[in-house]
């Protein structure tokens, strides 16, 4: 009988610092209760069903080309393990779960540490979590060909339930931080598909990544303003944003662990008014969200992951959470045509079996 392993991957939100990973500054995501499932087995080459896609796809080990399809994350976790002289056999099953793909959860990370946790398990690998975090980044960022950072895929390794973590995504030092039992985080899906991330984030990213290289500097956390003086205007503007960015993730992570969540939901807001206007990957309806999240209640809100669409969240009071989502819901609804949606997620496990 051959062994069955079933994973369960979460997806994950940002609570604070926002574009600052690819730029080794600080970040403090959750792990969140929606999750991809992997059912599968071991077998010669890879076999997945997908329930989102209702199709079936079918690779041999030696044969891992590129085909611009939700497939090619489990091929290039397969690249990367190869290169790096892991050499596991093939997985039979089927990939399903209740994360949303394509809405700035983080489906593409959850989905790649799905597939390289069954295939550490199935084939005892050994494999830490850290390193499962840095190979599927890898795996991403070369054969994918989606230039993200570390903060996605480190988080769904290494979630823990009721904690943000907090990360230092140039040393990869972290630190949990307890979210306390009676605060709820909504996540509100503006409708809007990212079509302008891919271009929009790779043109923030480059931008970024001249400052650091001029300054002969590896990490935003050691910029400060003044030395942006030199540069063009929207070098200064983009980089003064991250500069700010990394120093409220760092105050947003002693006012959560001293349980002041109202100064912690300001400093939500305050972050997301600055990457509004100054790195301008927001768009008009996820500042409505934000808006009306502050106006019903909540203790703050800002949009979360890549922007241009995508998701917002917003940080309540338990009893609360609710109500709140649903009037936001439905002014939401007669403003725009988009087909929102709202959830309310908890800091879950990163990815295990089940």
């Amino acid at each position: 009988m051959k062994k069955k392993m079933k994973v369960l991957s979460p997806g994950r939100v940002n609570l604070i610092g926002e574009h600052t990973d690819y730029t080794h500054g600080y970040v403090m995501p959750v792990a969140i209760d929606l999750y991809t499932k992997i059912q599968g087995e071991k077998s010669e080459d890879v076999e997945l069903y997908s329930e989102v896609f209702n199709e079936t796809k079918r690779f041999q080990l030696n044969k891992l080309v590129k085909e611009n399809s939700w497939i090619d994350y489990a091929k290039g976790i397969y690249k990367i393990l190869f290169e790096r002289n892991f050499n596991p056999k093939g997985i039979k099953g089927k990939v399903g779960g209740n994360l949303p793909i394509s809405s700035g959860l983080s489906s593409s990370a959850s989905f790649e540490l799905a597939i390289i946790y069954s295939l550490n398990e199935l084939y005892s690998l050994k494999i830490s979590r850290k390193e499962m975090a840095l190979l599927s980044q890898k795996a991403e960022n070369e054969f994918v060909g989606v230039p993200c950072g570390i903060m996605d895929q480190f988080v769904v390794a290494l979630g823990k339930e009721n904690n943000a973590i907090f990360i230092d995504t140039e040393t990869l030092n972290y630190e949990y931080v307890p979210i306390p039992e009676d605060v709820q985080i909504i996540v509100f899906h503006t409708g809007i598909k990212r079509e302008l991330a891919s271009s929009a984030y790779a043109e923030r990213r480059r931008i970024t990544e001249e400052v650091l290289k001029k300054l002969g500097k590896n990490s935003s956390k050691y910029v400060n303003e003044e030395e942006l003086e030199n540069f063009p205007e929207i070098h200064k503007k983009r980089f003064s944003y991250v500069i700010r960015e990394n120093r409220r993730v760092e105050r947003a992570k002693e006012e959560l662990k001293n349980n002041n969540i109202e100064t912690f939901g300001k400093i939500l807001v305050e972050a997301h008014w600055d990457i509004a206007k100054n790195y301008e990957v927001s768009c008009e309806e996820l500042d409505f969200f934000v808006k009306k999240a502050v106006e019903y209640g909540a203790y703050g809100a800002r949009l979360t992951g890549a922007g241009f669409g995508g998701a917002a969240i917003a940080v309540a009071d338990k009893e609360s959470a609710k109500t709140i989502a649903e009037k936001i819901f439905v002014e939401y609804s007669k403003r725009f045509s988009w087909k929102a949606k709202y959830l309310l997620v908890k800091a879950s496990e990163g990815v295990n079996k089940y």
